[in-house]
């Protein structure tokens, strides 16, 4: 039992053992270091640039040869960014890293190696290269240096995020000018209808009024029909009739009697 005992313990601090064996070797394991490779690109690219400037330079004379050189530099200083970059970027930015990268290093390696030739005396510059370097360069360098800067400037994350901000904040400003148009709006059809309920409750009420006048007009009519048609005079009643401008009624006629009422009053008589 008790030699069980001491093989588990003696398992466990094997195990703890073996442990720290795999802890010490996973910290003693480093990455090669990038320092020199980085360093050597640098001076590469410098280089390079210089030996683009040396061609123009001495290709084309006067300020248009320096203008073309100071040109090719700029291209070698985007082809760099593009290298140095390339393995740190994602999506559309490390394709536009890629081509661009790529397109400028060709030109720069052609137009380095017909420097670096005429350099070290083993061919001249042709004429060739400058008509090459006197027409052609210039533009043509011009146009790969400015597609290169639209296209990384256009897809580089940054841009990316401001192009979602503007887009949320332009349908965020949509939204707010959307609910300021339908309130406006509501408030105007609010301001609408109740111009036409005022337009209805004043015409009802002058309605009333002229109903009210109507009444008086027919009360006061009657009456004075009546008045005058009390007058048992019948000078008077017309008189005052053609006075008040209304026709002279008729007075009203004594109750006629039955014809035995009548009869009785005869045997009376």
């Amino acid at each position: 039992m008790f030699d069980s005992i001491r093989k588990w313990l003696g398992r466990s601090d094997d195990q703890e053992a073996e442990r720290r064996a795999l802890e010490a070797e996973a910290r003693q394991f480093k990455l090669p270091s990038e320092a020199l490779p980085q360093i050597f690109k640098y001076v590469f690219f410098i280089g390079l640039a210089f030996l683009n400037y040396r061609l123009f330079a001495h290709a084309v004379p006067g300020g248009w040869g320096k203008a073309t050189g100071a040109l090719a530099m700029m291209a070698e200083a985007i082809a760099l960014y593009c290298a140095h970059n390339f393995s740190r970027a994602a999506d559309y930015f490390r394709v536009a890293l890629g081509f661009s990268g790529v397109t400028l290093m060709a030109f720069s390696l052609v137009h380095g190696t017909f420097s670096i030739l005429d350099l070290i005396g083993v061919a001249d510059i042709s004429d060739a290269v400058r008509w090459y370097s006197r027409i052609v360069a210039f533009p043509l360098l011009t146009g790969l240096l400015g597609l290169s800067v639209v296209a990384l400037t256009m897809t580089h994350p940054k841009n990316l995020v401001r192009l979602r901000q503007a887009l949320s904040h332009t349908r965020i400003a949509i939204g707010r000018a959307e609910a300021a148009s339908e309130l406006e709006l509501m408030r105007a059809y609010s301001a609408v209808e109740q111009a036409r309920l005022d337009r209805m409750k004043e015409r009802s009420r002058r309605e009333g009024e002229y109903l009210g006048d109507v009444q008086r007009l027919i009360t006061i009519e009657e009456r004075k029909r009546e008045m005058v048609a009390r007058i048992s005079d019948p000078a008077l009643r017309e008189a005052l009739a053609r006075d008040l401008g209304i026709d002279a009624p008729t007075p009203p006629q004594p109750r006629e009697y039955s014809d035995g009422y009548q009869n009785g009053r005869a045997d009376l008589d």
